[in-house]
């Protein structure tokens, strides 16, 4: 089987750039057409847009596995993974037999909010055509984290029209094995497992260096990770994000979450043996990212440093927000989404601050790899990426003087943060197929692993 996953990951080829949604769908009918007696495809649902949703299935073996991309819309490397998974599976025989598994495969989750990313999908990857042309939905109508839950004082039963096509899918097959393809931005590779399995551990740390990304050994994603090796986590869930909040703030944490649960907590309610797995690889990496030495400076003065740093950012884009506020349409996807980062995000602040000064893991003294994280990737990668937001909403019109002023004050923001940010990082842009390396690689092993655990 080993040599078998190899010989597959060794023949992705280079991909160049990626899909848009119609190439995605036109590519989907093409395979189901010309191999009918192996893959078909159907419509799951309807994006908010009325946009079809469109599934392959794949196979007719004994595991039911479910992939999707675009779970978030700026997150395109998981179409690119599939693209060349459901050809492979169409065409290898062999490798469609031994993988003993009913395949279901969703290219393009959410069709609208990635066609709002779709301008930087061509060409050479840049940080300022990415921030440019950056848009990701507020919590509650992103895909992943809209299943519904009941948990002491939360309550989310308003799941966004992709989320309920999901679930419908979910109710219907039951799958053994998900994956919901995410991607980072600016770190190294990183995954999450919904259960610990040891023994996969160490091979896709291997994929991960065969295909040329760091290990991520920066900061976790959220300071409640639960850790089984280097770089691979157990999932987390809304309910440790509530008690983490209940813990670190003076308020009900379900004022501040205002979103649901993730796709995996609702797979485990229907089937609770269900492995999930997340795969994150950015597009760019710089190789501190994974430099562990000590700095001499304690992690939590700079935990609290890049917190205080990210509210005065916060704060900026607030007072800005709530100065074009009267002009602007409060229902474009750009404003809701920026509102509610910043109302979220200056909550988090908070929390994380109270967690820092507490946990005692932050007394240690910082890493390379988690100093660059903090300082670099989360002030100005992620900093410029909110910008990018506020820029396209004061495009939105142009004609209005004071949205002029606005746009042209983030354009020239957003130039100077890329400048400095050039200046602190020697990045290095990341093969598309690398990246789908690792994925299908993290893919292929996990489900290898579930398989010989249902034996």
């Amino acid at each position: 089987m080993e040599s078998m996953i190899w010989r597959v990951l060794n023949e992705i080829p280079d991909f160049k750039e990626f899909m848009n949604v119609d190439e995605l769908n036109a590519s989907a009918r093409e395979l189901a057409s010309k191999h009918p007696d192996r893959v078909s495809m159907f419509k799951i649902g309807e994006a908010r847009n009325g946009e079809p949703i469109n599934c392959l299935k794949i196979g007719s073996g004994e595991l039911t596995a479910l992939l999707f991309a675009f779970p978030h819309p700026n997150e395109p490397i998981g179409s690119m993974t599939l693209e060349y998974l459901s050809w492979r599976l169409s065409v290898d025989d062999t490798f469609r037999s031994k993988m003993n598994t009913t395949w279901y495969i969703i290219k393009c989750v959410d069709p609208f909010g990635a066609r709002l990313n779709e301008g930087w999908f061509k060409g050479d990857w840049s940080l300022r055509k990415y921030a440019l042309n950056y848009y990701r939905p507020p919590g509650y109508k992103q895909i992943e984290w809209a299943f519904p839950v009941e948990y002491k004082t939360l309550k989310f039963d308003k799941p966004i029209p992709e989320t309920q096509a999901l679930m419908n899918l979910i109710n219907e097959i039951k799958p053994d094995y998900v994956s919901s393809l995410h991607n980072a931005g600016f770190c190294g590779a990183y995954f999450y497992l919904s259960d610990p399995i040891p023994d996969v551990y160490d091979k896709l740390h291997v994929v991960t260096s065969k295909f040329d990304i760091p290990l991520h050994l920066g900061e976790p994603e959220v300071p409640y990770a639960n850790k089984f090796a280097d770089a691979i986590f157990k999932m987390p869930t809304v309910v440790e994000e509530y008690e983490y909040l209940a813990e670190h703030l003076k308020k009900d944490p379900s004022e501040v979450i205002r979103s649901g649960a993730s796709s995996d907590e609702y797979v485990k309610r229907i089937n609770k043996n269900a492995l999930t797995v997340v795969c994150e690889v950015p597009y760019i990496y710089d190789d501190r990212i994974a430099n562990t030495t000590p700095v001499g400076i304690k992690r939590r003065d700079i935990l609290l440093l890049e917190a205080e740093k990210t509210r005065r950012q916060l704060i900026e884009l607030k007072k800005r927000l709530e100065t074009i506020k009267y002009c602007v349409d409060e229902s474009s996807p750009f404003y809701e989404a920026l509102s509610e980062f910043i109302r979220i995000g200056l909550e988090s602040v908070k929390a994380r601050k109270n967690w820092a000064k507490k946990d005692p893991s932050t007394t240690r003294q910082a890493t390379v790899s988690e100093l660059f994280d903090s300082m670099v990737a989360r002030i100005y990668f992620y900093g410029m990426l909110r910008l990018g937001l506020f820029y396209r909403l004061t495009c939105e019109k142009p004609e209005e003087p004071i949205l002029k002023e606005h746009c042209k004050w983030s354009l020239k923001k957003i130039e100077l943060m890329c400048k400095e940010f050039m200046d602190m990082s020697n990045y290095i842009v990341i093969p598309v197929r690398n990246l789908v390396g690792v994925q299908l690689g993290s893919i292929l092993y996990t489900l290898m692993a579930k398989s010989s655990i249902s034996n």
